[in-house]
This record gives C-alpha cells, sequence and structure tokens, in this order.
C-alpha cells in the first residue's frame, strides 16, 4: 500500500466519522462505495468477522430469515451463509453500497432503510439481526436499536458493533433502558479490539449480543 493509498483511507474514515447527519453521511458512503471494500482491507477491518463470531455464539444457524442493518456493500452477506444462515435480507441508507452488495447476489432483499427512522419491516420479521460498523458517531443513533426489537421475534438476538463515543457509558446506559423496559436481555459482550488495526490511529470496539423478549 502506498502512503498516498492509505492516506485516502483515512481521509474517507474520517469523512464517515465527522458527517454529523444521516444525510450527510449517505452521501460520503455513496462517494466511497467503490473503493469501500479495497479501503477497508488496506486497514485490516474486523467489524464483520467479529459480528460473524458473537452472533453465531448465540443464534441458532438454520434457514430462518437474518436481518443485516446497515448492509453497506454487503461484507456479512458473504460471510454469514457459509455460517448456516442462508436467508439474509439487508437495508442500507446508501444507495451506492446498496447497489454494489446486489450485485453479489447474496441478500433475498436489499432495501433503502436509515437507522434511526421507522424500518419497512413487519413486526417480528426475522429470526435475528446483525450490525456491523454502523454504531459509531456519524452513523446510527443507539436509540435505533429499539426498532431492531421491534422486527426481530422474542427469542432472537441482535448483535451489533460498537465503537469510539458510544462504547462504554452510553451502550450500557442505552441496554439498560431497553432491558428496564423488557425489550431484551444481555447475551454477552466481546472484549475490545481493534477495529482497523493496520491503521496507525486505533479505532477501538466490542460486539454486544442481546435477547429480544
Amino acid at each position: 500500500m502506498t502512503d498516498s493509498d492509505q492516506g485516502e483511507e483515512v481521509r474517507s474514515l474520517h469523512d464517515a466519522y465527522a458527517a454529523g447527519d444521516s444525510k450527510v453521511t449517505s452521501v460520503v458512503y455513496d462517494n466511497w462505495s467503490k473503493e469501500y471494500e479495497a479501503h477497508m482491507r488496506g486497514v485490516g477491518y474486523t467489524h464483520p468477522v467479529m459480528t460473524a463470531a458473537m452472533f453465531t455464539r448465540h443464534q441458532r444457524a438454520g434457514d430462518a430469515p437474518v436481518l443485516d442493518a446497515g448492509a453497506g456493500t454487503g461484507i456479512l452477506g458473504e460471510i454469514l451463509p457459509a455460517l448456516g444462515y442462508p436467508n439474509i435480507d439487508g437495508f442500507d441508507a446508501s444507495a451506492g453500497m446498496l447497489a454494489l452488495a446486489a450485485k453479489k447476489d447474496l441478500y433475498r432483499d436489499l432495501k433503502f432503510g436509515l437507522l434511526g427512522e421507522r424500518l419497512d419491516y413487519e413486526d417480528n420479521s426475522y429470526a435475528g439481526a446483525t450490525a456491523s460498523g454502523v454504531y459509531t458517531e456519524g452513523h446510527a443513533p443507539l436509540s435505533s436499536l429499539e426498532e431492531l426489537t421491534r422486527v426481530v421475534q422474542p427469542g432472537g438476538y441482535i448483535v451489533f458493533s460498537v465503537a469510539r463515543i458510544y462504547l462504554g457509558e452510553q451502550i450500557e446506559a442505552q441496554a439498560k433502558q431497553f432491558a428496564d423496559a423488557g425489550k431484551w436481555r444481555h447475551a454477552g459482550t466481546s472484549g475490545r479490539y481493534d477495529s482497523t488495526p493496520f491503521d496507525d490511529k486505533a479505532i477501538m470496539a466490542q460486539i454486544y449480543a442481546f435477547e429480544v423478549l
């Protein structure tokens, strides 16, 4: 990797984190979509593998449908079928990213959707849900996890990565709020890990798993 390539990756990551508004973030990812996977490979992006690993620990494999929230270019769509989850739907706020995911022909259905707004899915539609690289600043608010508790069936699991400013008090407070409301129970949390280990600046993260009640 050349210095200019690495600089472009870092700038793209910075733009995504600094957007601050979901509509601006969508534009950033539209513009980044064609180079996204190459850039993330260049920084050793670990969110999808870590999310999939935690999902397999809790969610029973099988034909029941799974929702990939913030599917992006479909990286989790490549991983989950190999682990026993063949029926995946996905949504994302970037049309450019969705177009690339669709080319992989791995999802039953892909649509535009924005975490933070009501999703276009019926209650209890999915056996489980994943969200990789979504819960961090400039992306989706933690409060939007409530929508995932609506569309996932009781007994199913929501597994998602949490990074940067959302770590610690913010996610713990949101988790407690939903637990106190009887929406979910905590099922597991990974240790902290660097989601971009080949980049000079660590982006620390954790994976959380909750069972929907």
